[in-house]
């Protein structure tokens, strides 16, 4: 055969194969379709069929008898018992006098954040030593502090003018309520992807949708909140109290309600959002509250009493600030805010509370509204 002839031969040989190869490249698939977005309806107020969080208000039911317990300190010659605040607070010995809650099997104690379990045993150590008291409290000496400027407002504080009452309040606030509702029942280990939403207990839903109820039932609302206030306490309180400035009553409230009907239709990408809201709303709630406490303390820094009340709110408060998992302020901000407070009340200055204010108007972005909380 002409050479010619066997080249072109082998060339058309060679353009058949490459050919035949080409044919046979597999094209990428295309995108999936994405998952359509359920269609539900999500209801004014928290009114769900199978809710049950009533662990969560016998737990506040608890804190709010160990709350009056401790103001009975606050009457000169009343000496409160480390032990019997112990008792509430692990839920021993029969301490309450709302009989249900001694025999409902829960307690504080255990769902307190464990790094802080102990500290609050150390501030019932402290108010109850600084009740032994029967002197008038001030710098240097523990005892009942009159307000200057009112006369019925009057405060068991130690020598350096801590409060303990208000600091394990507001502690537990933020150690317990908001520290099981952000950080335990809004985290992925309880609502997450992974968790049962499909089998439904009578009377307490999924394990997805009891979890949630179990946050909101530490938020003490109504579930018709805000349009009704009536029982609010603890964080609906002072959420209320922030509403005027920051809209945070429905802010919080609405994000609760359609994070839980997302959750039974299913639809996860709306249950995150809510939880991203939760979180965000309810840190800048603590913040405004810190805040409000600064502006007030400044306009009454020589009223020992108002002062050292207002101060121990702050440190509760602050102390709150760690638990949120998604918090926007450092440890290390957190740690300068301490220093700035001190540890002797009857000694702060202006500039330290300005410290306190503005630092966290900056970090929040409150700098507009930082005077009007």
């Amino acid at each position: 055969m002409n050479m010619n002839i066997k080249t072109l031969l082998l060339l058309v040989g060679t353009l058949g194969i490459l050919n035949s190869c080409k044919k046979d490249t597999i094209e990428p698939s295309p995108a999936p379709a994405p998952t359509p977005t359920p269609s539900y309806t999500v209801p004014a107020t928290y009114n769900f069929t199978n809710v049950n969080y009533l662990g969560q208000t016998q737990r506040l039911d608890m804190v709010s008898e160990m709350k009056s317990y401790l103001n009975t300190g606050n009457t000169k010659g009343t000496v409160l018992s480390a032990q019997k605040l112990k008792d509430m607070y692990q839920n021993a010995n029969a301490p309450f006098s709302n009989a249900s809650l001694n025999t409902s099997g829960k307690d504080i104690r255990s769902k307190v954040f464990m790094l802080d379990q102990a500290i609050f045993e150390t501030y019932m150590d402290n108010v109850a030593a600084a009740s032994q008291s029967t002197v008038d409290g001030a710098n240097g000496t523990a005892g009942v502090v009159v307000s200057s400027t009112d006369a019925t407002k009057k405060y068991l504080c130690d020598a350096n003018g801590v409060e303990w009452t208000q600091v394990i309040e507001k502690g537990l606030m933020g150690a317990l309520m908001y520290y099981q509702s952000v950080a335990v029942y809004l985290d992925e280990s309880k609502i997450g992807n992974g968790v049962d939403n499909s089998n439904v207990v009578s009377g307490q839903g999924t394990a997805m949708e009891h979890a949630w109820d179990e946050a909101f039932g530490y938020f003490g609302v109504p579930i018709d909140f805000p349009s009704v206030t009536t029982g609010i306490r603890f964080w609906g309180k002072y959420c209320n109290d922030r509403n005027t400035v920051l809209s945070t009553n429905a802010k919080i409230m609405n994000a609760f309600i359609k994070g839980r009907a997302a959750i039974s239709a299913k639809d996860y990408a709306s249950r995150d959002a809510q939880v991203g809201i939760v979180r965000a709303a309810w840190e800048q709630v603590i913040v405004a509250t810190i805040i409000s406490y600064v502006n007030s303390t400044k306009s009454k820094i020589t009223d020992d009493a108002i002062r050292n009340h207002n101060l121990s709110e702050i440190k509760g408060f602050l102390m709150n600030l760690k638990y949120n998992p998604s918090k926007k302020i450092s440890n290390a901000q957190l740690t300068q805010l301490d220093t700035a407070l001190g540890t002797n009340y009857y000694t702060i200055t202006i500039a330290q509370l300005d410290e306190i204010k503005n630092t966290l108007s900056t970090i929040y972005e409150l700098d507009a509204v930082k005077n009007n909380l």
